[in-house]
């Protein structure tokens, strides 16, 4: 059974946390709970942790140099960053030590509950499109391409994104970059390219309609933007097609 080690200095949302995990891991995970961070390195001394979710902002020692002393012990251990704090200094960091993930307090509890579980291994991995042989991407990147595959006619800035994953869009930027070795404008540009071609080639659905089911405002504005993807014009390719 895997453990969870929750680690916050203000015990009422440190014991919140313990038991509406508790209950929602019933069966799955024992889940621990300290006050300090110097109490978790002595509690994660006699008991293996394999996920820890830590309050960054605590007096005498933070979360994150908490993350470096147990990683010390058990580098495959997964961190997931529970703050008020949503500043850029706070994501660089936490990207720097490669954390899970990076939440802010006010969340709801299941995406807490989503964030663990993900971090623990329990939620099935699904099949990425268009991920390639061998691709394992974590999965809240896979949860997001599928928010993206699904969404192409919305709003899909790094803003909004961000505000999805519950992640400061810089965290948000470079993390999916070192996870899939290109940027979240390089696979949205593949996503809506692919959709406008499968439309192109099997529907009936005029140029602005694919234009707004893909995400543009203009029919111009799309043309020019396939014409640069493809070297020919959405109307060229439907007719060779």
């Amino acid at each position: 059974m895997k453990t969870l080690l929750v680690v916050d200095d203000e015990k009422l949302i440190a014991d919140g946390l313990r038991a509406m995990l508790a209950e929602a891991l019933e069966g799955r995970a024992r889940v621990l709970c300290c006050y300090s961070a110097r109490e978790a390195v002595n509690l994660a001394a006699e008991n293996p942790v394999d996920v820890l979710l830590t309050d960054i902002n605590m007096p005498n020692q933070t979360g994150l140099e908490l993350h470096d002393e147990l990683r010390r012990v058990r580098p495959e251990i997964q961190v997931i960053y529970l703050t008020g704090y949503s500043d850029f200094e706070y994501a660089r960091k936490a990207l720097d030590q490669h954390a899970f993930a990076f939440i802010l307090k006010g969340e709801g509890d299941e995406f807490v509950i989503r964030t663990v579980e993900k971090a623990m291994g329990f939620t099935e991995e699904k099949e990425e499109i268009p991920a390639g042989p061998g691709e394992d991407y974590p999965g809240w990147i896979q949860d997001l391409h599928e928010y993206i595959q699904s969404h192409l006619s919305e709003d899909l800035s790094l803003s909004s994104l961000a505000e999805y994953c519950h992640f400061h869009p810089v965290y948000l930027s470079r993390t999916y970059r070192e996870a899939t070795g290109k940027t979240l404008s390089e696979y949205l540009t593949m996503v809506r390219l692919n959709k406008a071609r499968e439309l192109l080639r099997e529907s009936r659905m005029s140029i602005g309609e694919i234009a707004r089911c893909t995400g543009f405002a203009t029919d111009n504005y799309f043309c020019r933007w396939f014409r640069k993807q493809t070297g020919e014009s959405p109307q060229g390719f439907r007719k060779a097609r």
